[in-house]
């Protein structure tokens, strides 16, 4: 009733549609929130895609600001967000908020006829990530969930591989993502100046309880619970989305968690500083993502099946410069069959690491009984070594046949490690998400991030977060798109 009660004063309705853009003509951007994100990112981002778009139009509550992005874009500046979304020079909107103003304001724009990107995680619940889904369909808009990591070249061909089978029945993926300072997590500087007189609070808290003004809670919002989902929504969605996307789009349907405040207290971080999370997916397969505020080691981003598995690897986890298709052992001899079919362009490489493997024979005793140990743990090798005992029982008792014995497993498994042939592929180039956000506007084409995949991952991240927060699973039911007390019905 709001929105048609704004729309209706404003002169636009529901089926509006944006202007007709030329071939050649710049596409006009407005920007909600003007702090560190709509800064750092959105400003400087666009500043360099100029012949494409130009920020005709900034907004803020905070009059500093405000005036900070006047000032770098030379746009037309508003305090209320319903009065650059009126403007008739806008043409798309980029939503640069915290997380609790995503949902109405995605929604207020698309129903104004503009297209939006919202910034991640693309709202605060599941019921909203939804009302947002079916509003883009009913409008027609372009929604697009910003994270630079989507955007990257590599999840095409991984994309390709999985769906063309190569990897069997998918089992579990893995992903991070860390960090680590001397200070506490999202150390924002506090601006001493900001106050009740330059900054609109009531307007800032919108829909979320009413509490007294808190410079920690408006410049530091990423801590508290009433704003966001902590580490998870904050940075997770953005490595969890290319994995959902690459292992077929399904939705989450069960979700556990574990973590808390190992490092920094509650009374400082509302959210736990270390959280793991374990997602089942409606298309059967399992999902792991950790990571923590107070430690900078990351897990590396592995996808496995039961006849194949995906590495990525490179210097940045967060854009990895290529992947690599590696086989599981008793289906080496399909393997290059399916990558074959599977027509993803690369090229076949020694195994990364491949032929390193250790000298058995000059290990230390100890450690040698050690690694006889776990290889008698694999049934062939134990079932194949009892055959051998009961021809000659010195292998139990006489060390050096001992040793040769099971040197010569250890060296016939190094020599086939080093003559195995995986399967590399380097990212192909990349564009930018605002590159990819202006296409889409021209060509009506879904963004690499739609609405579509991030509701997907908002289940994710809500799931995980709901399962922390109760201390018991969490339950989704696709069928229904809503949360659940028990698993769903197959």
């Amino acid at each position: 009733m709001q929105r048609r009660t704004f729309l209706a004063a404003a002169g636009v309705s529901a089926a509006s549609y944006r202007r007709v853009l030329g071939a050649n003509e710049r596409i006009g951007i407005g920007i909600i929130g003007i702090g560190n994100i709509g800064v750092g990112q959105h400003i400087r981002g666009l500043k360099a895609l100029e012949d494409q778009a130009r920020v005709v139009a900034v907004c803020d509550i905070y009059t500093p600001r405000l005036d900070r992005g006047i000032t770098l874009t030379s746009a037309k500046g508003y305090h209320a967000y319903e009065d650059l979304i009126a403007d008739p020079n806008v043409d798309a909107v980029i939503v640069a908020t915290p997380d609790h103003w995503h949902a109405k304001m995605a929604i207020d724009a698309m129903l104004a006829g503009k297209d939006v990107d919202v910034e991640k995680p693309m709202c605060l619940t599941i019921d909203e990530a939804k009302e947002m889904v079916r509003v883009a369909r009913q409008t027609g808009r372009v929604l697009a969930v910003d994270s630079e990591h989507m955007a990257h070249g590599i999840w095409k061909p991984a994309a390709a591989l999985v769906g063309a089978g190569v990897l069997g029945q998918l089992l579990w993926s893995q992903t991070s993502r860390h960090r680590n300072s001397l200070e506490p997590p999202w150390q924002y500087a506090i601006d001493k100046d900001a106050g009740p007189g330059n900054l609109d609070w009531d307007r800032w808290l919108g829909s979320r309880p009413k509490v007294p003004y808190s410079p920690e809670r408006y410049f530091r919002w990423r801590r508290f619970w009433d704003y966001g989902g902590g580490i998870t929504t904050d940075l997770y969605y953005h490595h969890i989305t290319p994995l959902i996307h690459v292992t077929g789009r399904g939705f989450p349907v069960r979700a556990v968690a574990a973590g808390g405040n190992y490092v920094h207290p509650a009374t400082v971080l509302e959210v736990p500083d270390t959280f793991v999370m374990t997602l089942d997916f409606e298309n059967r397969h399992t999902m792991v993502c950790g990571g923590s505020l107070a430690n900078s080691v990351e897990v590396p981003i592995v996808i496995r099946g039961h006849r194949a598995n995906i590495r990525f690897f490179g210097p940045n986890h967060l854009r990895p410069s290529y992947l690599q298709v590696e086989p599981e052992g008793p289906f080496e001899a399909e393997f290059a069959g399916r990558i074959g079919k599977a027509g993803v362009e690369g090229r076949w490489v020694q195994a990364e690491g491949a032929g390193g493997g250790r000298n058995f024979r000059g290990l230390p005793r100890a450690q040698q009984e050690e690694m006889i140990g776990g290889l008698l743990g694999e049934a062939d090798v134990k079932d194949q070594y009892d055959a051998d005992f009961k021809k000659n029982p010195a292998l139990g008792g006489d060390p050096v046949k001992r040793i040769d014995y099971f040197a010569m497993i250890f060296e016939a498994r190094g020599a086939r490690q080093a003559a195995q042939r995986v399967f590399r592929v380097d990212s192909p180039p990349s564009e930018s998400f605002h590159e990819n956000f202006l296409r889409s506007i021209r060509t009506r084409e879904k963004p690499v991030l739609d609405g579509e995949l991030g509701y997907r991952s908002q289940v994710a991240v809500v799931l995980g977060v709901e399962a922390w927060r109760r201390n018991k699973v969490a339950f989704f039911d696709p069928k229904r798109e809503v949360m659940v007390d028990a698993p769903p019905a197959p």
